[in-house]
């Protein structure tokens, strides 16, 4: 049994992922396979949604730039277009939990990408990102790489 129909009979109707900004760009520039494996997974897997802040389109399409517009507007084909993304202003998410997450030693941009994988109650963070893999300690979600993702999704 997969871990997704795990998910389903144990009664949770969807898995929530919040993605990185570096799972876009590692998988849309194809220079880390498991990053770009995922997003193919994306619609796939029955029930995988995928939540974003604000800040992950900002830093996204900004560093995507500097590489290449094409890459751009697949991005944003993709969290706009694709039926199982939200984009939701990093407004939404609460001042002060954000501040919770910026007391556990993140950096702000990554505090809110923290926080707000939290407020939006995700089962996942996935990112490449070291602040996160090995420093991040809290209980509201799982931090997991992408392979390691793919691991759990496939298995």
């Amino acid at each position: 049994m997969t871990f997704a129909e795990s998910a389903k009979r144990s009664g949770k109707s969807d898995i929530l992922l919040v993605l990185d900004t570096n799972e876009f760009i590692f998988g849309l520039t194809g220079t880390h396979k498991p990053s770009a494996l995922l997003l193919d997974l994306i619609g796939v897997i029955p029930g995988l949604r995928v939540s974003l802040p604000s800040t992950v389109i900002t830093e996204t399409t900004h560093n995507l730039g500097r590489i290449h517009s094409r890459l751009i507007a697949a991005f944003t084909d993709l969290v706009y277009t694709h039926p199982l993304f939200a984009v939701l202003p990093d407004e939404n998410t609460p001042e002060d939990l954000i501040n919770q997450y910026v007391n556990l030693g993140l950096r702000q941009e990554d505090a809110v990408i923290g926080a707000f994988a939290h407020w939006a109650k995700a089962d996942f963070l996935v990112s490449e990102n070291q602040h996160f893999l090995k420093d991040l300690r809290t209980t509201a979600y799982d931090v997991l790489s992408a392979e390691a993702m793919i691991s759990r999704l496939l298995t």
